[in-house]
């Protein structure tokens, strides 16, 4: 079984997987944590605009599927895996080769995510509103090899929505995911 969670930055993609790993164990793999140990190797500074470009160039050179098949290359086929950071529907549509996965778009409003992102204080993030805006739009292409949130978020087949901040509330709602995980597909 492969839950793959996709979504805008600070939508909790890797705060969900974090619970669905510890809860229900389920292997955790980032395609960004992916990204970024290939950017280590390179020397590469781990920046956000540094991981977007790096990305586009990655998929350009190796296809567009890169990084799902990096990830893909880490599991075994009877495991329960949850992958996140899908950015790409070419990563999609490599993941979906396999009969067990489900993709899950979280998502959450942009001024709570902004907030997160603040809170976060990741190197390279923006720290203003309009930046947060901007990085965004780059990161929902339609077309070529960058980030394609949007599109991705289309071919999700679970929406999900991510209002809280605590994480007592989240994990009510992330148990009645993977309930709906359960039901729509007996994946779980």
């Amino acid at each position: 079984m492969i839950i793959g969670l996709t979504g805008a930055c600070c939508s909790g993609k890797d705060t969900i997987a974090g619970y669905i790993s510890k809860k229900h164990g389920y292997k955790h793999y980032s395609l960004s944590d992916i990204l970024r140990e290939i950017m280590k190797e390179k020397g590469i500074e781990l920046t956000r605009e540094n991981l977007v470009a790096f990305g586009t160039e990655l998929r350009e050179e190796n296809g567009n599927e890169i990084l799902a098949k990096k990830a893909l290359e880490k599991i075994d086929l009877n495991g329960r895996f949850c992958i996140t950071s899908i950015r790409h529907t070419g990563e999609v549509e490599k993941l979906r080769e396999r009969k067990d996965f489900i993709l899950v778009n979280i998502t959450a409003p942009q001024n709570i995510r902004f907030e997160r992102m603040r809170n976060r204080k990741r190197g390279g993030d923006p720290q203003i509103f309009k930046k947060f805006i901007e990085l965004e739009e780059k990161e929902s292409q339609t077309k070529g090899h960058g980030q394609q949130l949007k599109k991705t978020a289309d071919m999700a087949d679970i929406n999900f929505i991510n209002y809280s901040n605590d994480m007592a509330s989240l994990e009510i709602t992330v148990e009645k995911l993977l309930k709906d995980i359960k039901t729509n597909d007996n994946y779980v």
